[in-house]
């Protein structure tokens, strides 16, 4: 009788692990987003589809597991470095139960000095509204593609994240792409 009663004891023990953590968010890297990154947004500039700004931006994931909607609140960084120029969000980002995927418009503007002023950007440069695709990828990041994929050999616009233990020490270099080993 007492082994039935621990065995059934792991069993309701186990069982509301899986209900609290969320057998499929642990499937679905969703709840390793919460933390602190540097996150890069790649675009053809409007005013110049010739020239490719990257928007640098660094701040804090937050993910609500219930809803499964991740909210990000990001400093944009000055181009070339520096002290951060502005705040802007990037929330309400809900993924739906059964995917690590989902279609999210980006709106914000960009202020003058997170841009390369050569060429000088237009009055449409300061602004990106662009549908993408958000992914929760495998490596504590997620990312953006555009929606839908352009043809070849476009790539942008899209976003890309680095986890990051301290914002006084980012990487040099932006990841802007969706790498994750697993969809390869």
């Amino acid at each position: 009788m007492r082994l039935v009663l621990a065995s059934l004891g792991l069993l309701v023990g186990a069982a509301g692990c899986q209900t609290f953590v969320g057998i499929e968010d642990v499937q679905q890297h969703l709840p390793r987003l919460d933390g602190n990154y540097l996150v890069t947004i790649e675009r053809a500039r409007p005013s110049d589809p010739s020239t490719i700004d990257e928007i640098r931006m660094t701040g804090t994931a937050s993910l609500d597991v219930d809803s499964r909607t991740l909210d990000l609140s990001l400093s944009i960084l000055p181009f070339g470095g520096g002290t951060p120029l502005s705040e802007t969000t990037i929330g309400g980002i809900e993924f739906p139960d059964d995917s690590d995927e989902v279609e999210y418009v980006i709106n914000i503007s960009i202020p003058a000095g997170a841009l390369n002023q050569t060429p000088a950007p237009g009055a449409s440069d300061f602004v990106v509204n662009e549908r993408v695709r958000v992914i929760a990828e495998a490596d504590y990041s997620f990312c953006a593609k555009p929606e839908p994929a352009p043809a070849p050999p476009s790539v942008v616009p899209r976003m890309g994240s680095i986890f990051v233990e301290s914002f006084s020490t980012l990487p040099p270099i932006a990841d802007p792409s969706c790498d994750d080993p697993m969809r390869e």
